[in-house]
């Protein structure tokens, strides 16, 4: 072993490293299911692409109707607006200040969003059947028509 140079050794390492890459690729490729593998990384690959594509054709939908919605609550004002100018120009002095209340609010003006408690009435629902005596059921009675001694408001005899 006196003739081995370190030259030698070295290339005989370099050799070895080559030969396990080589080894180790060819191994890969050969080895079952790897071809299965990389197709199933190929429908992977693609389905992200697909789902990328989907999320892109999504926002770019809604930015675009955002913009046409901005577009036309503009217009929308602005016809409005027209129509209550030309009220207040037009029409007799009490007929065009029905407009001016569903005007758009300005911004010294925050009452627009508000709704004022006078003006909601809130009232249960009423019972308009006709009643021989205050005892007897109406027709939002739950048992109202069920035993058929009850008799429906026009006259008609309840159904069973």
């Amino acid at each position: 072993m006196e003739g081995v140079t370190q030259e030698q050794v070295i290339t005989v390492l370099i050799g070895a490293i080559i030969a396990l890459f080589i080894g180790y690729f060819i191994g890969r490729r050969g080895a079952p299911g790897s071809a299965e593998n990389r197709k199933l990384q190929s429908e992977l690959d693609s389905l992200r692409d697909e789902r990328a594509r989907y999320e892109q054709r999504v926002n770019t939908h809604f930015a675009e109707t955002a913009g046409k919605l901005n577009a036309l609550t503009e217009n929308y004002r602005e016809v409005y607006e027209q129509i209550a100018e030309g009220a207040a120009a037009l029409c007799s002095s009490g007929s065009g200040a029905r407009f001016d209340a569903l005007a758009a609010p300005t911004s010294e003006d925050d009452t627009g969003d508000t709704i004022e408690g006078s003006s909601v009435q809130v009232e249960p629902p009423r019972d308009y059947a006709p009643k021989s005596s205050p005892d007897e059921p109406g027709v939002l009675n739950e048992r109202f028509g069920i035993d058929g001694a009850d008799v429906p408001p026009d006259g008609a005899k309840a159904s069973p």
